[in-house]
Order: structure tokens, then C-alpha cells, then sequence
């Protein structure tokens, strides 16, 4: 396991099954861990071989069940053990479901916020009465307005979980995020959070302290190509420099990270 007790820094999002990401990130030394989607992971599961292949003893496996809305329809938390039983990930987010401000009454949003804090329960329950599995849930905090984070803090602070994830992925808008994320540091009071979906420099930096880790696509895969459309270990090596610098000048503000505090960010 890693010194700090769950992931920080910039963390790429890949594609098990493409052959080019496991080239660029297969023993990196830069890259402490790496995430993939549940349905992608389908590919590690049906070649254990190259999951072997891909981790150096550094390395350590994320996934996460953060998908489009058709992906997650029917997935069971049975489901969802089946996969980490198989895969052993270091770490796993259970048990996302959609929750949309336009399309969805209050009840409905209400709905499937619940829907989420069950399985990830369930899901976190299972994994902790198995001393046979190395994996440590991260749950995913569902919703933007207060009493949907007051709904997942319930859930975390009862499982004593204190580090979460939070997906922005459809967001189109920075300043959305930082609104939305300093409003769940306020009610739910993380000691960590993962970012989904942002991975810019110039994002990270404008963050609060809580935010100790991010992880997404397109960034890193952007700035680690060359021109000739190949990607290149030294080009990710100084893209990832410069994504860890922007999120730890945030951590200056913050006691380190394994302490236990409990700073708030009010937006």
C-alpha cells in the first residue's frame, strides 16, 4: 500500500484494452496508480495476464463504477463483487447512480442518491467481512445542493469513511465545480477527495486543499502525445509533474493529509 492512506495526485483514467495506454503507464514511476471504469476493467478480468503485467510493485489499481447511465442500469452489488473479488483492486467506487437537476423531481433525485448510499453500504460491507480482499472502498458523493451531500455524509460518517469521490465530468463549467465542491467540503467535511473528470493545471490549482487527488482522460492523453500521435513516457512524466505541483500548492493550506483534519472550505 501506498504511504498516504488513499490515492493523491493526478491519476489517469485508461483503457485496459488499449494497447498504447498499457505501453505508456505499464511500471511508470510517475504514476502511483491508475483507474479504470468497471465495464472497461471487463477486459483485465478476461486477461489476468496483463493485469500482472501492468502493475509494478508501486502501482495500484482504482476502479471505479462511475459510468454513463446505461452502463450502470441493472448492475447489481453482487455484480460488483464479482468483479472486485476477480480484479483485487486496491481500491473501488461502488454503486453510482444518475442523479440530474433538470429531468428529475426533488423525490426522484432523493431516489437514487438513497439508491447509491445502499449499495455503496452494501458493497462496503462485504469487502470489509473479507480478510481475503486488499480493497478499500472510496465512496462517490451524489448531487450539488446541501441535503444531497447531508444525505451521503450520513452514510460515510456511519461506515467511518472520511475520503470520497466526486464526479464532474458533465460539468462545462469551473467555476460550477468549484461552487459544488466547496459546497460538499462544507456539509460532508472530507479529509481527501477525488476529483472525476478534471485533470487541467490550471483547474487544480484554483481547488480548495481538500481536493487531494483528480483523475480523468483527456488532459494527460493530450499532453502526452507527440506530434506524431504516439505517446511518449517522457512527455507524461512532465505533464504529471506539473498536474501533481498544482494540486499539492493547495496542500501548503491543509495539515498533511494523513492527520485526520477537518478544515472546512466555505463557498
Amino acid at each position: 500500500m501506498s504511504e498516504e492512506t488513499f490515492p493523491h495526485g493526478p491519476i489517469p483514467k485508461f483503457w485496459p484494452s488499449h494497447s498504447g495506454h498499457r505501453r505508456l503507464f505499464s511500471g511508470h514511476e510517475a504514476v502511483p496508480y491508475l483507474l479504470t471504469k468497471f465495464t472497461r476493467a471487463r477486459w483485465l478480468e478476461n486477461n489476468p495476464d496483463e493485469l500482472d503485467a501492468l502493475l509494478a510493485p508501486h502501482q495500484e489499481l482504482v476502479l471505479a463504477n462511475v459510468e454513463d447511465d446505461d452502463d450502470l442500469v441493472g448492475r447489481t452489488p453482487d455484480d460488483e463483487m464479482e468483479r472486485v473479488e476477480k480484479l483485487q483492486p486496491a481500491y473501488y467506487i461502488p454503486s453510482d447512480r444518475w442523479v440530474y437537476e433538470d429531468t428529475m423531481t426533488d423525490a426522484e433525485q432523493l431516489e437514487e442518491i438513497d439508491r447509491c448510499m445502499d449499495g455503496t453500504r452494501e458493497v462496503y460491507n462485504r469487502i470489509e467481512a473479507r480478510d481475503d480482499l486488499p480493497t478499500q472502498v472510496i465512496p462517490i458523493a451524489k448531487g450539488w445542493k446541501h441535503w444531497h451531500f447531508e444525505r451521503c455524509r450520513r452514510t460515510f460518517e456511519d461506515l467511518g469513511l472520511s475520503y470520497c469521490a466526486f464526479d464532474v465530468t458533465q460539468y462545462n463549467s469551473i467555476n460550477m465545480v468549484l461552487e459544488d465542491v466547496h459546497r460538499l467540503i462544507e456539509v460532508i467535511g472530507p479529509d481527501g477527495v477525488l476529483l472525476i473528470g478534471k485533470l487541467s493545471p490550471d483547474h487544480l490549482r484554483r481547488c480548495p486543499p481538500e481536493v487531494v487527488a483528480a483523475t480523468g482522460v483527456d488532459h494527460w492523453r493530450k499532453n502526452s502525445q507527440t506530434e506524431s500521435g504516439r505517446f511518449s513516457r517522457e512527455l507524461y512524466r512532465f505533464w504529471a509533474a506539473r498536474a501533481y505541483t498544482a494540486i499539492s500548492s493547495a496542500q501548503t493550506r491543509l495539515d498533511h493529509f494523513g492527520s485526520q483534519s477537518n478544515v472546512r472550505i466555505h463557498g
